[in-house]
């Protein structure tokens, strides 16, 4: 049954991991691809305001993976936390030994809520700035604004990716030692 646990939790573990260390890292270079690009999108913007059109396809094209990777870490998020518990129950650590548990725990609980932030919060939030950009593109007292609050959420939004790698990435290692006690039989 541990092994089964272990599975579970280093399924769910490297995926959510894989998953945001490929956004954090994809990310940056779509952006800046596409905006080399320098695309037209005349169903959004009627003219190509300093290259606008490769930010918002970037945006675009960034937000369906996101849209993607977002219940892809609710699932490795709850995956971990049945396992998180199971392992608990199982090893029952004490002593010394609720360094590395709770140190994991502390770790997984910041992760979950960066998480929850940037979908819940974060995330809606760049997508209402975003469509406000388009809907008054041809307003720039409305629309300069509007970029200038937009750039400013993409780079929280990195920021927090990154945030999210570094405290995942600390989960790792603290679960580096997750075994059970070696039972010694007793004459």
């Amino acid at each position: 049954m541990f092994e089964l646990i272990q599975i579970i939790y280093w399924l769910a573990l490297s995926t959510w991991f894989g998953g945001v260390l490929f956004i954090s890292v994809a990310a940056p270079i779509i952006m800046r691809t596409v905006r080399e690009a320098h695309p037209v999108l005349p169903g959004i913007l009627s003219v190509n305001l300093e290259g606008q059109h490769g930010t918002l396809l970037g945006g675009s094209i960034v937000g369906r993976i996101m849209s993607v990777l977002f219940p892809i870490e609710l699932a490795c998020a709850i995956a971990i936390l049945v396992a998180m518990i199971a392992q608990w129950a199982m090893l029952q650590p004490t002593g010394p030994q609720l360094f590395g548990p709770l140190m994991r725990g502390a770790l997984y609980i910041a992760a979950v809520a960066l998480m929850i932030y940037h979908w819940r919060v974060l995330w809606p939030r760049a997508w209402r700035v975003r469509q406000e950009y388009i809907d008054h593109a041809d307003e720039p007292d409305v629309a300069n604004p509007a970029l200038d609050q937009l750039d400013r959420l993409q780079a929280e939004s990195a920021n927090v990716l990154l945030f999210l790698v570094t405290l995942l990435l600390g989960v790792i290692v603290f679960s580096a030692n997750i075994r059970p006690a070696i039972m010694i039989p007793s004459r």
